[in-house]
């Protein structure tokens, strides 16, 4: 049987920012099924895409929709989330400042944000 970990993941809406914050009991390496029937409802029943971000300064993981990069799902145009694309590029922009921020990939539509890594 394996420990289970506090495990606190927050919403990123693309108009609101930072709109939920939730806290699940989970395994250290929770895999990929659970990950996905946690995320997937939240980010509009949309395959989800993994990327690893920056957060609270320390590696984590984020989930965002698969089509995302298109900026249209199921239901339409995906707006850009633009709390969601900060966190994404701020490791890129730790290492290299000097970048424009805009010529790196935007995150469109609802994002999911763990608060330590899940995804192994």
């Amino acid at each position: 049987m394996s420990v289970l970990v506090k495990t606190r993941y927050h919403l990123i809406l693309p108009d609101e920012g930072f709109a939920q914050t939730y806290e699940v009991d989970w395994p250290q390496e929770p895999g990929y099924d659970r990950i996905k029937s946690l995320v997937e409802p939240l980010i509009n029943d949309e395959p989800l895409e993994h990327v690893s971000v920056l957060y609270n300064d320390r590696r984590a993981d984020m989930f965002v929709s698969g089509v995302g990069a298109m900026a249209y799902g199921k239901r339409g145009p995906l707006p850009r989330n633009d709390e969601a694309t900060h966190i994404y590029r701020a490791a890129s922009m730790r290492r290299d400042p000097t970048q424009d921020p805009e010529d790196m990939p935007a995150i469109y539509g609802p994002a999911v944000i763990f608060d330590r890594i899940v995804w192994y």
